[in-house]
């Protein structure tokens, strides 16, 4: 029997996974699980669906102990970030085979990630933890501007915030001080550099599947500009696939061992100086459209390999991959009114393409990686996957209209290689 704590809209696709989940699956979820269905609908695939209004509701931990005993759950499954450490708590509370508390913590807590990294020599961005304004000041003092604040266990680039300048920095300490925004827990030092990130399996600390994809623009510089969540697979013959695979596996070596099949990611920054740094590292699959296109290309659903991970049937997973590459985006909201919303897209490359924008809507700017008025699927075939990424970027703009627009991606950054060239000479050494 199986305890599944779910917030993807995948609920359809469990019982391809768990042909007795009808018998054996035992399923809380939050309402954004269930997709486009309907409840009575999946319910019926389950031995039981509960719905919660959210993974981290105060009590909710003993509500799932109760559902463990009276159904005499032998395994917790999750899918989610937010649920890696409920989970973790509750396999440890019950006594329950599967990824424990300390293992969960080093993918979740970024300090502690991050300080593992660096012990064993992987470059990181130098960090501090922060428990009040003056810290923070203690910290810029040291790593000079660009900062970046955020929270030690967000997901999502959520809260994440980028300081500037010195006018940002008093700014947002002297909010933070009269209780005017949530407070940070951490911050980092700003590091230059094109995006790179790998997704793939791991089993019990050995890197199974790893695809690299470039990324033109970091979650930090999206969250800070009205920028495109672009994200495109490399081709195998690229120098770069090489050292990005090799990358990753010193990171899985590096971290706890999960045990069984489950899916990773790693996100790097590639500096001026050559060097890849470790932004963040995650022992679940990425997020946006990276689990569809991986699955169209790879043959294997990340969510659902690391399921059937978790339940102790990593030999039932199967990769097929078809040698095809793909890329996306989504292209976020900016801070004025959508004006012209284009209905479909012209490009040739284009698998699938939906506008979800209102024109005429006045929009505030995006707050996190989820926020979009579009997204765009393309097929890569092409040796410059930066290339290919740039291509839909320079439809878009043309495309789309806002009107009184703030805080646009300044031109400096619209190239194909997005490391500053005013920065170039001071690109950080970690």
């Amino acid at each position: 029997m199986f305890l599944l704590l779910n917030n993807k809209p995948i609920l359809h696709r469990v019982p391809e996974w768990f042909p007795q989940a009808r018998q054996e699956l035992i399923v809380v979820s939050t309402r954004s699980g269930l997709g486009t269905s309907a409840f009575p609908e999946l319910a019926r695939g389950f031995r039981h669906l509960h719905l919660v209004s959210s993974l981290d509701r105060p009590g909710l931990e003993e509500d799932l102990v109760a559902l463990c005993r009276r159904f005499g759950v032998r395994r917790v499954l999750s899918t989610g970030e937010r649920e890696v450490l409920p989970a973790a708590t509750l396999r440890e509370r019950l006594g329950l085979p599967g990824q424990d508390v300390a293992c969960a913590t080093a993918y979740r807590d970024k300090y502690t990630m991050k300080s593992l990294l660096t012990e064993a020599g992987i470059p990181v961005a130098p960090m501090r933890r922060l428990a009040s304004p003056a810290d923070l000041d203690a910290f810029a003092a040291e790593a000079g501007f660009p900062l970046v604040v955020k929270r030690r266990l967000s997901g999502g680039s959520n809260g994440t915030r980028v300081l500037w300048d010195g006018d940002a920095l008093t700014a947002f300490t002297d909010d933070w001080a009269a209780g005017r925004t949530a407070a940070p827990d951490l911050a980092e030092a700003w590091v230059e550099g094109d995006f790179y990130h790998i997704n793939g399996l791991m089993r019990d600390g050995r890197i199974l599947l790893a695809q690299p994809s470039y990324q033109p623009y970091s979650d930090w510089f999206s969250v800070a500009y009205d920028a495109p969540g672009m994200s495109g697979m490399m081709p195998d013959e690229d120098p770069m696939s090489a050292r990005l695979r090799d990358t990753a596996a010193k990171v899985v070596a590096t971290m706890p061992a999960v045990p069984g099949v489950c899916a990773f990611q790693v996100e790097f920054f590639h500096t001026a100086d050559d060097r890849l740094v470790v932004c963040e590292t995650a022992c679940r699959a990425g997020g946006s459209r990276m689990v569809e296109t991986h699955e169209d290309t790879l043959g294997v659903h990340l969510h659902g390999a690391s399921l059937l991970g978790q339940a102790g049937r990593s030999d039932q997973v199967t990769i097929s991959p078809t040698g095809r590459r793909q890329g996306y985006a989504r292209f976020p909201s900016a801070h004025g009114v959508l004006r012209r919303l284009p209905r479909r897209s012209p490009l040739p490359q284009t698998l699938l393409y939906t506008a979800t924008g209102e024109e005429g809507r006045h929009y505030d700017p995006a707050t996190s990686l989820g926020s979009s008025v579009a997204e765009i699927v393309v097929s890569l075939t092409g040796p410059d996957t930066a290339a290919e990424l740039l291509a839909v970027e320079t439809w878009w703009e043309s495309a789309v209209v806002w009107q009184d627009r703030r805080n646009p991606v300044p031109d400096r950054f619209k190239s194909v290689h997005r490391v500053r060239p005013d920065t170039r000479e001071r690109a950080l050494h970690v």
